[in-house]
């Protein structure tokens, strides 16, 4: 499977959005809320480490 970067930027929004759910679920104090923060969390962190392969990746070949 081919990463685009659409598809990335759309997996940190999906990061985001679960954090900010997270969060509105923290301050309602519903149970679950630490789980979906750490899985927001690990998403972005995936999401952000992949884009920075990429982008690696094609500046690789340019040279």
């Amino acid at each position: 499977m081919k990463l685009s970067y659409r598809l990335l930027i759309i997996l940190l929004l999906v990061g985001m959005g679960l954090v900010l759910m997270a969060a509105f679920f923290k301050v309602q104090r519903y149970p679950g809320s630490d789980f979906l923060i750490l899985l927001g969390l690990a998403i972005q962190f995936i999401a952000g480490v992949l884009v920075v392969w990429k982008f690696a990746n094609g500046l690789k070949k340019r040279e």
